[in-house]
């Protein structure tokens, strides 16, 4: 499976990155991952190219990626810089992969095309993760479904009323209020969805006051699979709220969703989780985080699991999906990363093609 190379992949959150060098998969490719004595994280190939073994199970030395196996040790850039056996001489193959990183928004991003150079700009404005006007509280698992499945269920959020009537979503006869439509910014999606005079969903209770309000559900997917959901409640018949702006008569929880295919199969889910109210309250945070995991992780990766499972690794076009009218976004987002993939493989087609 071809994976989109030009963009940034999260790597972990840069509290689970340290001076011991942990591996992750992502796109297949293997990797190792550790600190330098500045604290800059290195992300390198985790195959060591003399006999193989996973460089992630070695030790740094010196800001030096010692090999487990027999001692060679690989630089920042991937070179081998030593070899302790016999004359020294380094083979001039002696050599991994070394990956672009960028920390923001407490996370380790990689940038995995090789022919150009990175663009910071293509990460999405999680800027609320690290914002000390929210509470923030971040998680991660991993789900056995190719990582598009993901961005077909964020980006049609009608199935709350189904599979999360009890946490995030409203009841079905409430939920068909929602003024929906969808929207594109050249590879951005925009799915924004409004539910005027609802009660507060669970996520919002003993935290927003009102008995009812009107609830702004706005998400913003970028390719190839980092959304933002900008998610508030507002008092009955007052406009939406800016995250970067939030005041104190309305609720924002902005949420991060960041996927990360691991292979063809698998798929790294990390999420950040957010809110404007009670912020310094330790007891709802806590309780904020294990809505979200039970959201994410019991109720949302069981069904996409079990309808990757039923699609028997076929091609999702290939059987033939019916299509209504709240796939919009999910559709789009297919169309987006099929085409940028084939760019980059053949370049883009010639103008009017």
């Amino acid at each position: 499976m071809a994976f989109l190379k030009d963009c940034w992949y999260c790597a972990g959150w840069s509290d689970s990155v340290t001076n011991q060098p942990s591996e992750i998969v992502i796109c297949g490719e293997e990797l190792a991952l550790y600190r330098d004595s500045r604290g800059e994280v290195v992300a390198l190939g985790n195959r060591c190219p003399h006999r193989f073994a996973p460089l992630s199970k070695g030790k740094v030395i010196n800001d030096l990626l010692r090999c487990p196996y027999h001692g060679l040790e690989f630089d920042c850039t991937g070179m081998c810089a030593a070899n302790p056996h016999g004359k020294k001489i380094v083979p001039s193959n002696a050599r991994v992969k070394s990956y672009p990183v960028l920390e923001k928004h407490g996370a380790v991003w990689l940038w995995f095309k090789d022919s150009k150079d990175p663009d910071p700009t293509l990460l999405p404005p999680y800027g609320f993760i690290e914002d000390p006007r929210y509470a923030v509280a971040k998680g991660y698992f991993k789900l056995k479904a190719n990582y598009q499945l993901l961005n077909d269920n964020l980006l049609d959020l009608t199935h709350s009323a189904y599979i999360h009537p009890t946490t995030v979503g409203l009841p079905a006869h409430l939920a068909i209020k929602v003024e929906y439509k969808v929207r594109t910014e050249g590879n951005i999606i925009r799915s924004e969805r409004f539910l005027p005079e609802v009660p507060p969903t669970p996520q919002f209770l003993d935290l927003f006051k009102d008995p009812v309000g009107d609830i702004y559900s706005y998400l913003s997917w970028y390719p190839p699979s980092l959304m933002l959901l900008d998610l508030s409640v507002v008092p009955e018949g007052t406009p939406k709220r800016s995250i970067e702006n939030p005041d104190a008569d309305a609720l924002l929880i902005p949420g991060a969703h960041i996927i990360v295919p691991e292979t063809e199969h698998t798929t790294h889910y990390f999420y950040a989780v957010s809110r404007t109210g009670a912020i310094h309250d330790e007891r709802k945070t806590e309780a904020m985080k294990a809505l979200s995991y039970q959201t994410f992780a019991n109720e949302d990766t069981p069904m996409i699991e079990e309808c990757y499972r039923l699609m028997e690794g076929q091609d999702f076009n290939a059987l033939n999906p019916a299509i209504i009218e709240s796939d919009r976004g999910g559709i789009l987002a297919r169309r987006i990363l099929a085409k940028l993939i084939s760019e980059q493989s053949h370049g883009p087609s010639p103008r009017g093609t």
